[in-house]
């Protein structure tokens, strides 16, 4: 018998521990930012964690949750990287199980961080409440990897809100600096197709008709037949 402990047992025990001093911390929990609950992980470690993902998620059936919308790929932006769309009206916390998320989340994004690759979310119509806490946010990206960490080029978040803004400064001051400080506020669809071109996005209606409610004469028309997109005349 081996006397060495499972690495994976090992961090497990650490996140319950760490769950323990935090008073309860649960990364499905969302209640408010929450608390930082999981220890940092060495380079090695985060591999271990993602490979073990990966392995798990490429032996499940996860349509479920591909069929939920919440991220799919898109095109390429401006510059020919991979896009990964995600849709915040679409992550409805209530119907969705966490777990079976992240392991579709790890399997859709392993094609992409293997090089540069952007995200475009749509926080369009969608709400902050409730929220996946910073430990849930901070475990995520552990789960992904240094690489995606490395290789991500730029987070476009299109229609901000004042709540979501305050999250991400959050994010950016306590989970990781490096990531959420490459995200890209962007208020106007037009403004988005300037990174990323319309053709090489499948974009939700909702999110073209909450786009001309908040932009009004400054936003876009649209032919419901096509979807081709002009820019409203201004005056």
């Amino acid at each position: 018998m081996s006397l060495i402990k499972d690495p994976d047992l090992r961090r497990k025990e650490q996140w319950e521990k760490s769950a323990q001093a935090q008073k309860g911390f649960n990364y499905a929990r969302l209640l408010g930012y929450g608390d930082l609950g999981c220890p940092s992980l060495s380079a090695a470690e985060e591999y271990s964690l993602h490979s073990r993902y990966l392995a798990k998620a490429n032996s499940l059936n996860l349509s479920e949750i591909a069929e939920m919308k919440i991220i799919y790929r898109g095109g390429v932006d401006s510059e020919g990287r991979p896009v990964m769309v995600v849709v915040g009206a679409h992550f409805l916390l209530r119907c969705l199980d966490l777990e079976r998320f992240v392991l579709h989340v790890v399997k859709e994004f392993e094609p992409l961080i293997q090089k540069p690759y952007t995200i475009v979310y749509f926080h369009s119509t969608a709400s902050l409440q409730p929220q996946p806490d910073l430990g849930f946010m901070k475990r995520l990206q552990q789960i992904l990897g240094r690489k995606h960490q490395r290789n991500l080029h730029a987070i476009y978040v299109l229609h901000p809100t004042l709540g979501l803004r305050t999250a991400i400064l959050a994010m950016q001051m306590f989970v990781d600096g490096e990531v959420w400080k490459k995200v890209v506020y962007v208020d106007r669809l037009v403004q988005l197709f300037r990174y990323v071109p319309r053709e090489q996005l499948t974009i939700p209606d909702f999110v073209f008709q909450h786009d001309l409610e908040v932009n009004g004469g400054r936003g876009l028309i649209v032919d419901p037949r096509t979807k081709h997109i002009y820019q409203r005349a201004s005056g």
